[in-house]
């Protein structure tokens, strides 16, 4: 069977992009040819189709209009769009027509671009080929997809996403699953995002020396590593605050032996290995400013660790801790990017982290489930992050205590988040639908 798998860009460090390949990968090992269709060139990218580029300059202007922030007739804008969906279609019908099945990727859950949203409902309603809408994050959750144009909020609430007998819908976590039902009547199977855990993923110590070495760190500094793009919602400013707290008492364990044997140099580091989002340029700045004033040493190795998805995943060598603040998540890739790097983590209790993966039993230092916006930038109790630092220092200067740790995340990881985990459900939607 010939599958493609749709989205606005991929071969990318993304998680959609990131969560592609693990499908790739599954329906490879069961004997499927699978291409990657996306709307940007990139090592990964078998097919592209520029019209659906997720920096696409047409898109973007039309979207100015769409969600109001560039004002426009009504008419005009429909008039708009339907050209622009009528492109699209095109070259749908062009390049989809040979494929035996489709997984679009918040293609039809984010409204991002109604055009190849609605040029692709047109086309599995014309040709009733199987599709599987894989909903990473849905329209409703972003406050960016609020338009003051009543005909262009109904386009989103009847067709983002379609409800059409040969769709399947899947949903991401449990609480997405149940706000389609509630909003459209559409079922949807819960498909958690997954990771290899079956491979060899241990980076080798001179690599790790090499790494760290030309990013500037030295043996013996502590690595707190956010793997995550720097993007308003992965609250960086949490990770800053939290490393600042850290640094509090990090004079008093200098030459303290870590959990690898080497003495401590008194000396945290933050670590970036995600891009900044063009969109978050100012929150970046926001960010740099905080680091500054606290304190905090800041290192960015995204220019690097964003070459390749090898790279990135490298970067996991560095950290010695991973910390993973974000309070709005449809699921976590970097949590378990950490569980397969055998690296502990610090997260916030996320709304689907409590719904979907709390239970699962992995450890964690917990930064609590609260928090404030203070000058645009998000805090937790002082109380959180003082009872974090303990835990982390418990952690850092125990060798016995770090490695069960990372052990134990990593088999319940491989036991409930792996691509064998994700192969049995494929095998389910392909039996219903093809």
């Amino acid at each position: 069977m010939r599958v493609g798998l749709i989205h606005y860009r991929a071969g990318l460090m993304d998680g959609v992009s990131l969560e592609m390949e693990k499908w790739r990968k599954v329906f490879s090992r069961m004997g499927h040819s699978v291409e990657i269709i996306a709307g940007n060139n990139a090592p990964g990218v078998d097919i592209v189709i520029p019209e659906i580029e997720y920096n696409d300059e047409k898109n973007e202007i039309l979207n100015s209009k769409l969600y109001g922030s560039t004002p426009s007739s009504e008419s005009e804008l429909l008039d708009e769009l339907s050209i622009r969906t009528a492109e699209i279609l095109g070259s749908f019908r062009s390049v989809l027509s040979d494929f035996d099945l489709l997984i679009p990727n918040n293609i039809w859950s984010l409204g991002w671009s109604i055009p190849a949203g609605l040029a692709l409902h047109d086309f599995a309603e014309e040709s009733g080929k199987p599709f599987i809408s894989h909903n990473h994050d849905f329209w409703w959750d972003r406050p960016y997809y609020s338009s003051p144009y009543r005909s262009v909020m109904e386009l989103l609430e009847n067709y983002f996403p379609p409800d059409l007998p040969n769709v399947k819908n899947l949903t991401i976590n449990s609480i997405s699953a149940s706000d389609l039902f509630e909003r459209r009547g559409i079922r949807a199977t819960v498909v958690p995002n997954v990771m290899d855990f079956s491979g060899l993923v241990s980076i080798s110590d001179e690599r790790i020396r090499t790494l760290r070495s030309e990013a500037g760190i030295e043996k013996g500094d502590i690595v707190f590593l956010q793997a995550t793009r720097i993007t308003e919602r992965k609250a960086v400013e949490i990770s800053i605050r939290l490393i600042a707290a850290f640094n509090n008492i990090a004079g008093s364990l200098k030459g303290k032996k870590l959990y690898n044997g080497e003495p401590f140099t008194g000396r945290a580091v933050l670590v970036y290995s995600g891009l900044t989002e063009r969109q978050s340029m100012d929150y970046r700045k926001k960010l740099d400013e905080l680091a500054n004033k606290l304190g905090v040493k800041a290192i960015d190795i995204s220019s690097s660790s964003s070459l390749s998805q090898a790279a990135f995943f490298e970067s996991y060598g560095v950290a010695d801790i991973v910390i993973y603040p974000t309070v709005f998540e449809g699921w976590g890739n970097q949590l378990l990017e950490a569980l397969v790097y055998r690296k502990p983590l610090a997260l916030f209790r996320y709304s689907v982290f409590k719904s979907d993966i709390q239970n699962s039993g992995i450890s964690f230092v917990d930064l609590g489930d609260r928090y404030i916006y203070s000058d645009g930038l998000a805090e937790i109790p002082e109380q959180t992050i003082l009872s974090a630092v303990k835990e982390i220092t418990e952690l850092l200067f125990d060798r016995e205590k770090y490695e069960e740790t990372a052990e134990k995340n990593f088999q319940i990881g491989r036991e409930k988040f792996s691509l064998e985990t994700l192969g049995g459900i494929v095998k389910g939607l392909i039996t219903d639908l093809v």
